[in-house]
C-alpha cells in the first residue's frame, strides 16, 4: 500500500511539472513575440470622443473615454491603431457665469488601453484648437468684453443699416439729391435709438451668462504627447 502511494505520488508530481515547463514555455514564447515600440513625446495624436462633454452639466471627476481617430505609425509601422481606447476625466468644470463669463473644461488623459489590454500612462495636451486657453483647458472664451464688442456691433449696425438704406432710395429719387437729406435725418434719428441700446445692453450683460463650452459625440480634438508611450507591437 505504502509503495502504492509513493509510485501515484511519484505520477502525479511528474504530471504537475512537465505542466508547468510547458506552460512556462508558452508563456516566454508569446513574451518573445512582443516587442515594445517606443511613440516620442511631441507626437499629434486625434482623438474622437466617446461621450459628450458640456460646461454647464458635467461635474468635476466625470469620467470620459474616447479613440484615436487615425493610425498612429512609427518608422513605417502603425503603433497605436485607429479605435485604441484612451481613457480620461475631467479634471476642471466651471459652468457659464455672469458678467458673460464662458464655461470651461479641462481634460485630464488617464491611460491608453494596448492590443494587449494593458493600460499604459498617456500624457498629452491639448494642441491647434481655437477654444484652448493659455493654460490648456478648453473654454469658449467668451466675457465681458466680448459681450460689450458685441452690443458696440450690434448699436452701430442700428445707426449704419437705415442710414445706407435712406441713402440708397434718396439716390434712385431726383437724380439722387434727396440722399443727402434723407441719409443725414436718418442718422440723426438713429443715433438717440443707438445710444439707449448701447447703455441697457451693457448695463444686461453684467447679468448675463457666458456661453456655455461643449463637444458633441463623435468630435475629434488633436493633442501632443507630453512624454513618450512605448507600446507593444507583434
Amino acid at each position: 500500500m505504502k509503495k502504492l502511494f509513493t509510485y501515484i505520488l511519484l505520477i502525479f508530481s511528474t504530471v504537475v511539472l512537465s505542466t508547468n515547463v510547458t506552460f512556462g514555455a508558452i508563456s516566454k514564447q508569446i513574451n518573445a513575440n512582443i516587442k515594445t515600440k517606443r511613440v516620442p513625446a511631441g507626437t499629434v495624436i486625434k482623438l474622437k470622443l466617446l461621450d459628450p462633454v458640456s460646461s454647464s452639466t458635467a461635474s468635476l471627476g466625470d469620467q470620459l473615454d474616447m479613440m484615436i481617430a487615425d493610425n498612429v505609425t512609427v518608422d513605417n509601422t502603425v503603433v497605436i491603431p485607429q479605435g485604441t481606447v484612451i481613457r480620461g476625466s475631467l479634471e476642471e468644470v466651471q459652468a457659464p457665469k455672469m458678467l458673460y463669463k464662458g464655461g470651461v473644461i479641462r481634460l485630464y488623459f488617464d491611460h491608453i488601453v494596448s492590443p494587449t489590454g494593458r493600460q499604459l500612462p498617456f500624457y498629452a495636451g491639448i494642441y491647434n484648437n481655437p477654444n484652448v486657453t493659455y493654460d490648456g483647458a478648453l473654454s469658449s472664451k467668451t466675457n465681458y468684453a466680448t459681450a460689450l464688442n458685441k452690443t458696440v456691433e450690434k448699436t452701430k449696425n442700428i445707426v449704419v443699416t437705415p442710414t445706407t438704406w435712406a441713402w440708397d432710395k434718396g439716390e434712385d429719387m431726383l437724380n439722387g439729391a434727396p440722399k443727402y437729406v434723407f441719409a443725414p435725418l436718418t442718422a440723426i434719428i438713429s443715433a438717440p435709438v443707438a445710444g439707449i441700446y448701447f447703455v441697457g445692453d451693457s448695463i444686461i450683460n453684467v447679468f448675463r451668462k457666458g456661453e456655455d463650452f461643449a463637444v458633441n459625440q463623435g468630435d475629434t480634438i488633436e493633442v501632443q504627447l507630453l512624454k513618450p508611450v512605448d507600446m507593444p507591437v507583434y
